[in-house]
């Protein structure tokens, strides 16, 4: 592998994201102060949502399978052995519990994709995110496989399930992480959650854990639209009611909020939407108002939200108001800033995502950052280590002389 020493130097780690989406990942390396380099996508309104928040780095609109390691390089103007972090999520339409898990998906063969650009790019971490349902995909065989990999090409890795609520995010969103770096570096390790409830088994060297971060503490600021209501964009008051809502509030657009557009359901869907009680589902209602889809569910205001999907404007209802949640409260619940705008109809008549694809296939930022902020712990104990090693050396070296 290239030798990294004199890289360690440098202060400030980089990252390259592929399958970047709307930015989730990146957002949160880029809270914890890493340098995004580089970051590709294959979907077009993905990569403007990306670019609009971003604009500093820089974007692909490729398909990874038609990119080498050399000209990820090239367009991020780095050096050989210059990458810090490579991290992503492949889609994971192919094995999500949410879809149909089908094995054959021409795409999860992007796994080898990430598998050959690990090998060419040869980063000190990889960080490989993806849905709890992979763990039992085609019997634990995908997970398998991805160890084997990655051991092939000299990496070892770790691999947890992470509830994105444990580190502050207003929503229990379980996450396949999956941490490698390679072999005979400093060993590799998980962030310690930081929230939870008092009867949880944290293992936080007895610190007593921060409590959950409900949804309607996400929320309660936002303005209060009825269906069909609200706009692109809109005014916000300012006020905020709580730690959570200040830190959100971003400062590339003070004073605004965006995508905050409620979706216009009929008479008859609000009514039916009414009775189902707080923290409930649809199943609850009287069985004359129930339909076949069963996968509706309201917010309980304190609690925090269940899992955001590409159809929250139609599966999870605002916990007072008798309609789904818009983009604004998704990205809430994902904990983006409000700030961060996205791009994109909110129809699937469109080829590309919609503005609910791209936030219920994101990173939550908050998950994203205490992930960044872990990793370069470990980098920093790496370098360490690689200058003691120099220091030795070059003891070494006087003494013979």
């Amino acid at each position: 592998m290239t030798d990294k020493s004199s890289h360690f130097k440098v202060h400030s780690f980089t990252c390259v994201d592929l399958f970047c989406g709307a930015g989730g990942l990146t957002e949160g390396f880029r809270k914890a102060g890493f340098t995004s380099a580089l970051a590709v996508d294959v979907d077009e309104q993905a990569v403007q949502t990306f670019r609009h928040n971003h604009p500093s780095t820089v974007c692909l609109h490729r398909n990874i399978q038609s990119l080498s390691g050399k000209e990820i390089l090239q367009a991020a103007g780095l050096i050989p052995g210059s990458v810090d972090v490579l991290c992503g999520g492949p889609p994971c339409q192919g094995y999500s519990l949410a879809g149909l898990r089908i094995a054959d998906d021409p795409k999860n063969h992007l796994f080898l994709d990430f598998i050959r650009l690990t090998s060419e790019l040869e980063p000190r971490v990889v960080l490989f995110e993806n849905v709890e349902g992979i763990k039992s995909m085609q019997g634990g065989n995908v997970v398998n496989a991805l160890f084997r990999e990655f051991e092939r090409i000299g990496y070892c890795c770790e691999a947890r399930i992470l509830d994105a609520a444990n580190y502050g995010v207003p929503q229990h969103r379980p996450r396949f992480i999956l941490l490698a770096v390679p072999k005979g570096c400093t060993a590799i390790s998980f962030p310690q959650a930081t929230h939870g409830t008092l009867n949880q088994q944290l293992h936080l060297f007895n610190e007593t854990p921060l409590p959950y971060v409900t949804a309607w503490e996400a929320l309660c600021d936002l303005p209060l639209i009825d269906a069909g209501e609200g706009a692109e964009e809109l005014l916000h008051s300012g006020n905020y009611y709580n730690l959570y809502q200040r830190e959100h509030r971003g400062s590339r657009s003070p004073g605004m909020i965006f995508n905050h557009r409620a979706i216009k359901h009929c008479d008859r869907v609000q009514a039916r939407y009414a009775q189902i009680p707080e923290g409930g589902d649809n199943q609850l209602l009287p069985v004359e108002l129930r339909t076949k889809k069963r996968n509706v569910w309201k917010l309980n205001r304190e609690k925090p939200s269940r899992t955001v999907t590409c159809n929250h404007r139609t599966d999870i209802l605002h916990p007072i108001l008798s309609r789904g949640t818009t983009v604004r409260e998704a990205a809430r619940l994902q904990s983006f800033d409000d700030d961060y705008r996205f791009f994109g109809n909110l129809t699937r008549k469109a080829k590309w995502l919609t503005q609910d694809d791209q936030v219920g296939n994101a990173v939550a930022p908050l998950l994203a950052r205490a992930l960044a902020l872990h990793i370069k712990s470990v980098l920093a104990q790496e370098a360490l280590k690689v200058q003691a090693e120099l220091v030795k050396q070059t003891c070494n070296q006087n003494c013979n002389i």
